[in-house]
């Protein structure tokens, strides 16, 4: 029986982020997939810049950028009643202003060229990647789990022993409700027709690399469809309402609709049909089988941060779960996988689903969904206070807070600040990588934090505010909430673990996040 210490099944965006972020961190991962690659098809498009600082800490941010689509680097996204015109609302000005939460940009490849590029890295950290090989069945015990997995190539059945399993096989892969574990939600809104196609809008689409029309158009079923660009140029993907008796000639009737060209000369490429609905798993582990990405939730892909979501949870995961397989954390670590990530999942459905409402299915607005949240908080703003933090006591604050007046309290994203330092500005962002951050202005905070890391063993970071890094705009402190020579311990993937008066408290504080 092969043994490993854990075995991912599936190979999409989820699981090839947390295969990337597990073996950054010196645990290589067994990955299974039943297709015989990754994904061909442009599917989910765009990284979030949160996304991005993740991929910048593991090596990828360059072999994504390098994988946007042609064009002006720009993103059009309207609501219109064709492409041509005339358009209804023009969300481009809403998504300006990004930098000033993050250091890095936002990606635009596809998920097929994203996935490429995980898929690469992975194998690169030490991942093993298993194509044409699907998990039958799966047992736990105390000490680990055992899968039954078929070559379906060969037909051949082995058993692997793993002390750990991801389920990223999406909600159709069955590991969620193989291991008992049930989801809530408002279920399926429609089933959709993606057709691809080959014609020639270069006169109506203008010059972004990325182009997105949400089209609401009483010729078209349901009133509704969408345009969007792929990474060829003068290819297109338009999704419609589901219509197993449609042909050909009835599929080229619509994309002229949607386009706004009555005599547009049209070749269709291929289709596959998929269903929007909204389905969050009641919990996102079972023992030792934790969920990400679509088998843990479902949304409709208005707003577009499905992808961005599973390439998250595969990213806040990858550290706890490689410190617990090292020793470094025990196992109770793994229930913040839980207390944070279903939170922020459930929080995105929703706010897709409120997208989906003012986008395409206004007929499906009620009091229950209300208008989308602010999409700065969303991405920026989010704080997992209960979860692997050291939460403060009587700390005003929700679960999610203005991104534009960060708080830097334990839970929230260590804010982006210009600093300088020896080799010019910097972002505390851009000091996250497979270790923990110490940021402190007291005079014995860089010894606290190495007495830290020898006693519990694990790696640590640390810079001397006003030392080794100067705050030229003395926005630090207020930005930070931190005193002036106070310390704050950041975790790998970001988020403020502990601040506190008393550089002394680091040890205290690694060792309760870590559960030691």
């Amino acid at each position: 029986m092969e043994q490993t210490d854990v075995v991912i099944v599936g190979a999409g965006l989820a699981g090839l982020s947390t295969a990337v972020f597990l073996g950054m961190h010196g645990v290589p991962a067994t990955v299974l997939e039943r297709h015989p690659g990754t994904s061909v098809q442009p599917k989910a498009r765009g990284q979030a810049p949160v996304v991005m600082e993740g991929f910048a800490a593991a090596g990828l941010l360059e072999p994504i950028l390098a994988a946007s689509p042609p064009g002006d680097a720009g993103l059009t996204i309207k609501i219109s009643r064709s492409m041509a015109g005339p358009v209804l609302h023009d969300f481009g000005g809403e998504t300006a202003g990004l930098e000033a939460f993050s250091p890095v940009p936002g990606g635009m490849a596809s998920q097929a060229r994203a996935e490429q590029a995980l898929a690469a890295r992975a194998v690169e950290l030490g991942a093993t990647l298993r194509f044409r090989t699907g998990c039958e069945a799966l047992s736990q015990d105390a000490d680990g789990v055992t899968l039954t997995v078929r070559d379906l190539g060969s037909d051949a059945v082995e058993r692997v022993r793993a002390r750990y399993v991801v389920a990223a096989d999406g909600h159709r892969g069955g590991l969620r409700e193989l291991v008992g574990i049930g989801s809530h939600g408002r279920g399926t809104f429609g089933t959709s027709d993606s057709v691809r196609f080959a014609a020639d809008l270069s006169a109506i689409s203008g010059p972004d690399a990325v182009v997105l029309h949400y089209v609401q158009n009483p010729e078209l079923p349901g009133g509704a469809g969408v345009l969007v660009s792929t990474d060829v140029p003068g290819e297109w993907v338009a999704a419609m309402d589901r219509d197993p008796a449609r042909d050909e000639a009835g599929t080229v009737s619509l994309i002229r609709t949607m386009t706004g060209v009555a005599d547009l000369q049209v070749r269709i490429l291929g289709q596959d049909t998929w269903e929007s609905a909204h389905r969050v798993a009641d919990r996102l582990s079972e023992g030792r089988v934790l969920l990400v990405g679509d088998a843990a939730h479902v949304m409709p892909p208005t707003g577009g941060q499905g992808g961005n979501t599973a390439m998250l949870d595969g990213y806040h995961l990858g550290w706890r779960l490689a410190a617990v397989v090292r020793g470094e954390a025990g196992a109770a670590l793994l229930d913040s996988h839980d207390a944070e990530r279903r939170s922020y999942g459930e929080a995105v459905c929703d706010w897709q689903v409120a997208n989906l409402v003012v986008r395409q299915r206004p007929d499906l607005a009620d009091e229950s969904i209300g208008e989308p949240m602010d999409g700065m908080a969303l991405l920026f703003g989010y704080v997992c206070a209960g979860g692997a933090v050291v939460a403060e006591r009587d700390v005003p604050g929700g679960e999610f807070e203005d991104p534009r007046d960060p708080s830097g309290r334990p839970g929230a994203r260590v804010p982006h600040v210009a600093l300088q330092g020896p080799a010019g500005p910097v972002s505390p962002r851009e000091l996250i990588g497979p270790f923990w951050l110490v940021l402190t202005g007291a005079d014995d905070g860089v010894i606290a934090a190495r007495a830290a890391a020898d006693e519990l063993g694990v790696v640590v970071r640390a810079y001397r505010v006003g030392q080794d890094l100067h705050d030229p705009e003395a926005v630090w402190a207020a930005r930070s909430g931190a005193d002036p020579s106070g310390t704050m311990l950041v975790r790998p993937d970001g988020v403020v673990a502990w601040r506190g008066d008393d550089a002394g408290g680091l040890t205290k504080a690694l060792r309760t996040v870590l559960h030691r």
